[in-house]
């Protein structure tokens, strides 16, 4: 019998979510993304985990990133750790057909340091998350590496999220949008085999 209250933090992030609607009423500032989120089998990784793809609409097949994300509680916090998948390439698509995730699990994983999500429910139904604290999960970002903030607010119907880059010396901002978060809303599920029995 698995924790109801994870099953239904899971329904909530499963699912392919897309901000078409803000990109088409501001094309010049935001392109067009879809985000997928894909529960796998609780087998393949003997925990919650799920398969994430993220791509501009018009390079389906070129997504610029992929990882898998597990799920964990510890009390009211909800923790989505980030791993990185060796092969990565060979699971392009899976979040839409999941036959292409079988052999998933015996391709190694690379847990990405100090980038797990840290997710709070903070209006019934409503969930903020962040960066766990400590400004440890860091990105090239030309010669020099930055540290990242990550703020996102999640729903059954939507996804709001806003990354940004900051010098590791100076705390001054150097890569991310100028024009406000991504506003996505969920245009399908996943979530038909997230239950009590989830295996």
């Amino acid at each position: 019998m698995r924790n109801k209250t994870i099953l239904e933090f899971a329904k909530i992030i499963s699912g392919i979510f897309s901000n078409k609607e803000q990109a088409l009423d501001n094309p010049k500032n935001f392109a067009h993304i879809q985000i997928h989120i894909r529960p796998l089998l609780f087998k393949t990784y003997n925990c919650f985990a799920f398969y994430s793809e993220q791509r501009y609409q018009h390079d389906i097949w070129n997504p610029y990133r992929q990882s898998i994300n597990k799920l964990s509680q510890k009390n009211e916090i909800f923790i989505l750790s980030n791993h990185k998948i060796e092969n990565k390439e060979r699971f392009t698509g899976g979040a839409l057909e999941i036959s292409l995730l079988k052999n998933i699990s015996k391709y190694k994983l690379c847990k990405k340091s100090g980038c797990s999500m840290y997710f709070r429910e903070t209006n019934p139904g409503i969930f903020s998350g962040a960066i766990e604290p400590g400004c440890k999960c860091l990105i090239q970002y030309g010669k020099n590496k930055t540290y990242v903030k990550s703020k996102v607010e999640i729903s059954k119907n939507s996804l709001i999220s806003e990354d940004s880059g900051y010098e590791i010396e100076t705390d001054r901002k150097v890569w991310g949008s100028e024009f406000g978060p991504l506003i996505f809303k969920k245009i399908d599920n996943f979530d038909c085999f997230i239950d009590e029995h989830w295996e």
